[in-house]
């Protein structure tokens, strides 16, 4: 005999949160009970369903008083407390040149984002039974959305990536210690016009941010997000190009720095992402923590470019992977939570945006000298 099952319901739509009820109700009744209804304060409703013999005689129903303005709304705190207010998740910070430090970006990612539904708190309470899945079918259906455009613009950053390192566009030929190399005639020009370099990150860098406030304009937004992928794959190259050059004549940690980096930022995004799906966790108390991190990180990436140091740029690149991993786990977390589910756009550059920071400070461990 079924036990009961409750949870909230807070889509953040009456009317969706009207239409899901109805459906309990009608799950509810199938099973010999009664679905108990209760509109919470902060908004959204409260449901439980329990057995006709012990349901209560009166119970309020969603029409009563449902979004009625509140006069003070109280506002969560403590830990796993939700930001008010939703910011862009940002874009990479600033990034240094080659030489000796190598190419270094801040995991730059605004930490705020709006109170919304929690559909995994269905089993928030021990001993009941589980709630029907419906609002979850809803948010797998956006997840779907959101990593299909994530997959396709970082197809985009790998193919604009490719082509600027290889041939397409003709070669330059250099002499170096080791005999003539042909260097492909974009990252040539970039590795040779430091200038040309921060002009095409600073591009990256504010294009980043347009994205995210058009993320809600249709059309536009998609636009905007497969820029910042081709971006992305046009600031890289010549990171990813001189990776390659060093891995082929040994003089890197790896041998395949560029392999290796791209499978362990893969690795760590699938567990990340499994992780976040199978344990359920709410990760927003790390947003103050990431916010303080990030801007120490930001001052790090700058010493390294002005000391110049191997072993200082290579633990700022350890560093950078850390508070990458940490921000992504965050963003996820949010996304699988606590996001509307009306901006699969602007959900999909929070991950792309993290996954280029982590690819990138991982590239520069494997790329790092032997010696």
């Amino acid at each position: 005999m079924s036990t009961g099952w409750e949870t909230t319901i807070n889509t953040g739509n009456p009317q969706t949160d009207q239409q899901t009820v109805q459906a309990w109700q009608q799950s509810a009744a199938s099973q010999g009970m009664v679905l108990q209804v209760t509109p919470l304060p902060t908004g959204g409703l409260h449901v439980k369903a329990v057995p006709m013999g012990q349901a209560q005689p009166s119970q309020p129903q969603p029409q009563q008083g449902y979004g009625a303005p509140q006069p003070q709304p109280q506002q969560q705190q403590g830990y796993g407390a939700q930001p008010q207010q939703q910011q862009g998740y940002g874009a990479p910070q600033q990034q240094q040149g080659y030489g000796g430090g190598g190419v270094f970006a801040a995991a730059g990612a605004a930490m705020s984002a709006p109170p919304s539904s929690q559909p995994w708190n269905a089993n928030a309470n021990a001993g009941l039974g589980a709630a029907p899945g419906a609002l979850g079918q809803q948010r797998l259906t956006y997840l779907r959305k959101v990593y299909g455009l994530l997959g396709g613009s970082a197809l985009t950053a790998i193919i604009v990536g490719g082509l600027v390192t290889s041939s397409v566009f003709g070669v330059e030929t250099f002499e170096s210690t080791r005999g003539p190399i042909e260097v492909p005639v974009v990252v040539a020009t970039m590795l040779q016009n430091q200038v040309l370099m921060l002009v095409a990150f600073g591009v990256l860098f504010v294009s980043t941010f347009i994205a995210s406030w058009v993320s809600k304009i249709k059309g536009v937004n998609i636009a905007a997000l497969f820029g910042v992928g081709a971006l992305m794959g046009l600031d890289l190259a010549p990171m990813v190009w001189v990776a390659s050059v060093l891995g082929d004549l040994g003089m890197s940690m790896s041998a395949s720095p560029v392999r290796d980096a791209g499978v362990m930022t893969m690795s760590v995004f699938a567990g990340i992402t499994g992780y976040v799906f199978v344990t359920k966790k709410d990760f927003s108390y790390l947003r103050g923590f990431l916010s303080m991190a990030t801007m120490a990180l930001f001052a790090l990436c700058i010493l390294a470019g002005v000391f110049g140091s191997e072993a200082f740029s290579l633990a700022v690149a350890g560093i950078g992977s850390v508070i990458s991993m940490a921000m992504l786990l965050y963003v996820t977390s949010f996304i699988f939570r606590n996001s509307e589910m009306d901006d699969p756009v602007g959900d999909a550059l929070a991950l792309l945006v993290q996954l280029r920071n982590l690819f990138m400070f991982l590239l520069r461990i494997f790329m790092s000298s032997r010696d």
